[in-house]
């Protein structure tokens, strides 16, 4: 069985509701007054990576209610992120939300635009927030300097890959650049009689939008502005246009599912998987294979987009909700919990508190890899934050599919991408004017 750093087995962990303590003791909790009874709170929320996640979010729910006999959150588990920005946007039509949701963190501008979130920014003065949260991942709830939001559980894609392959193929270190990545990549890739029996690389699909705007950010371009989208640039169309190298090279896959790319990974049938790293304590803990964690590599610069997700809160419902909302909000990103969650899933604790723990510091010694990508979150920024961003993605993703398909040209797919987008942002804003 698989143990912590501590000593405790993960299924422990796991059933102890990721070893969470009680946060009554914590400062800067807000408290609702008690009601006619309990206050109750409806939290939906997606399982984006592989692995316990489910049942780590309900078993840390499940002590929240137990040290809050005054709340009681119910748990929505609504699949994945897509579904459950859906589902949130459907309970808002008919004026009944959840009390709090986790989507992505590109759906701040949808939210707003529906009026639908909370500002939490004078509770969070009040509170230790802006001293103890790190700022790149606060910044992903901001809009026009107001907080909507907490974050929670902050990734970034990082290169996962297999050291015992890379021994195998005499590869003494995991590539830095595009360059090194390719050249990798050719020397992993095993074919018998013409016939694949192992990708050097597969870029995880489902969310590989998220994975070209990492690459985008390595071509020094960030390809989105608050009311529009930059995917028409030379940057981006030379980042498209290496994938297609990569493929047509015979080296990595032209298509794959954001669950399947990983167990290829821990199947073996790729030495090089780009994840998030919210899948780091599954991969690293399933695999039959050491697995080796590093950058993304470089082109220009290193460069990384932000996924994961933050807490936000409901603005229809009433106070009691809310006080009540920022209580579990607050608990479920304090020092320890963070520090817990963190180890048990592989996302990044949004505290710097959690970090420096004494807990986090002997979990670093004994996984250093967990550590690869708060360093590269250094060099990230958030991810696709635009109006209309899930018909963006859309449009995004059918210009790689039909690209790394060979259907069309990259700079043709971008260029259709880009004006189809910037045509769904402007008619998004027009009504939001009118």
């Amino acid at each position: 069985m698989k143990t912590t750093s501590s000593g405790i087995s993960r299924r422990h962990l796991l059933a102890m509701g990721a070893a969470l303590p009680a946060a009554g003791m914590m400062s800067g909790l807000i408290r609702p007054a008690m009601a006619a009874g309990k206050t109750k709170l409806q939290f939906m929320y997606p399982v984006g990576v592989s692995g316990d996640i489910n049942k780590i979010v309900t078993g840390m729910i499940s002590r929240f209610n137990e040290e809050h006999p005054e709340i009681e959150v119910e748990a929505i588990y609504a699949g994945s992120y897509d579904n459950t920005e859906q589902k949130v946007i459907t309970s808002l039509g008919v004026g009944e939300p959840p009390a709090l949701w986790l989507p992505i963190n590109s759906a701040l501008q949808t939210f707003l635009g529906l009026d639908a979130l909370e500002d939490v920014t004078e509770q969070a003065k009040a509170d230790d927030i802006y001293d103890d949260f790190l700022p790149g991942f606060l910044n992903t709830c901001v809009s026009d300097e107001r907080l909507y939001g907490l974050p929670f559980q902050p990734s970034t894609p990082v290169l996962y890959y297999n050291k015992d392959a890379f021994r195998a193929a005499g590869v003494a270190k995991a590539p830095d650049t595009w360059d090194e990545l390719l050249e990798v990549a050719k020397e992993l890739t095993i074919r018998e009689n013409g016939e694949l029996k192992r990708w050097g690389l597969i870029i995880g699909g489902g969310w590989h939008d998220w994975m070209f705007e990492c690459y985008c950010r390595q071509n020094e371009l960030v390809p989105w502005q608050k009311d529009r989208v930059l995917f028409d640039r030379p940057e981006a169309i030379d980042a498209l246009e290496f994938w297609v190298k990569m493929v047509q090279a015979g080296v990595m896959a032209p298509a794959s599912t954001w669950q399947g790319s990983a167990n290829d990974f821990l199947a073996g049938n790729t030495a090089m998987l780009y994840h998030s790293t919210g899948s780091l304590t599954n991969l690293r803990t399933s695999a039959p294979f050491e697995v080796g964690v590093a950058f993304m590599p470089k082109n220009k610069t290193y460069g990384a987009a932000q996924g994961g997700g933050p807490l936000m809160i409901a603005k229809n419902q009433t106070d009691a909700q809310k006080e009540a909302s920022w209580t579990f909000a607050r608990w479920m990103t304090n020092t320890q919990n963070q520090a817990s969650w963190s180890k048990a899933t592989g996302y990044l604790a949004v505290r710097k508190s959690s970090w420096e723990s004494p807990e986090m510091q002997s979990y670093l010694q004994d996984v250093p890899e967990a550590k690869v990508a708060l360093d590269q979150a250094a060099y990230a920024g958030a991810f696709l934050q635009v109006p209309g961003y899930h018909r963006v993605r859309e449009y995004l993703k059918s210009a790689l599919d039909r690209t790394l398909a060979g259907e069309i040209a990259p700079d043709a797919a971008l260029k259709d991408a880009n004006a189809n987008s910037n045509r769904e942002i402007a008619r998004i804003l027009r009504r939001q004017k009118g």
